[in-house]
């Protein structure tokens, strides 16, 4: 029975905020603001008051992440969440490559929040080269407890021992398909693959894949619970867990 995983739906990333964490729909001073003035208060002049930089570059970012100004861990730290009822299962490099990889480049600890591939570069062309910090240069002071320009226990900190949180980058229709009374039927809403019926959360396409996802390979990702640019129900959920609804979307108890 796959009933543990309900237990433990929104564990992934749904850490409880600290009281710096200001619920709102838009980053700006949010808990995914890191610039001067905000969450953490970086004073690194370099960035500045860059809101975006954090996650975000016009040029020179990351391709499996269309923009992303981070590298990617490399997964191989992880220990990926088991059990002896779960028929689906992932590889912490395949972790590494979804979506949730761009999430755990600051949440599993191992890179430092403003390790990022581009600040201030010039617009790309053959005679210029883009300026990227290899090394952490922003100092954090203590608007959050712990903070520092690595995660820390004091902020929403996963580390790389995922076998407490929700399993990520599974294939929902494996474990459907074993046990079809379980879970939620997968269903084609526009260009997407969502499950549940009342504000249905998003599956996405295999890490890796350059193709759209289909109801037989669609995964689960953080952002299957989470949305990264609106904190407006915090803990950035996607829609309210009252009554367990983000657990009851996905699975049958």
């Amino acid at each position: 029975m796959k009933r543990i995983l309900a237990l433990a739906s929104i564990a992934v990333l749904a850490v409880a905020a600290t009281g710096y964490a200001q619920t709102t729909s838009v980053i700006a001073g949010g808990p995914h603001d890191l610039t001067n003035g905000s969450a953490l208060r970086n004073t690194n002049t370099t960035i500045g008051g860059q809101t975006c930089v954090f996650c975000h570059t016009p040029h020179s970012g990351v391709t499996s992440n269309p923009l992303w100004n981070r590298n990617a861990p490399t997964g191989a730290a992880y220990t990926v969440y088991t059990s002896t009822t779960s028929d689906a299962t992932t590889t912490g490099a395949q972790i590494a490559l979804s979506g949730s990889g761009a999430c755990m480049s600051c949440h599993d600890g191992t890179i430092a929040v403003d390790v990022l591939r581009n600040v201030n570069g010039l617009a790309f062309g053959p005679a210029v080269t883009f300026t990227r910090q290899g090394t952490a240069k922003a100092t954090y002071t203590a608007a959050a407890p712990g903070a520092s320009n690595v995660m820390s226990g004091g902020l929403p900190f996963l580390g790389t021992d995922l076998r407490n949180d929700h399993p990520v980058t599974i294939t929902y229709e494996t474990a459907r398909a074993a046990t079809p009374t379980e879970y939620v039927t997968q269903v084609i809403n526009g260009a997407k693959i969502t499950v549940g019926a009342i504000n249905p959360l998003p599956l996405f396409a295999p890490p890796g894949s350059t193709l759209p996802a289909t109801t037989a390979n669609a995964v689960i990702e953080c952002a299957s619970c989470h949305s990264s640019h609106n904190n407006s129900l915090g803990n950035f959920l996607r829609k309210s867990n009252s009554g367990s609804a983000i657990c009851l979307s996905c699975h049958i108890i």
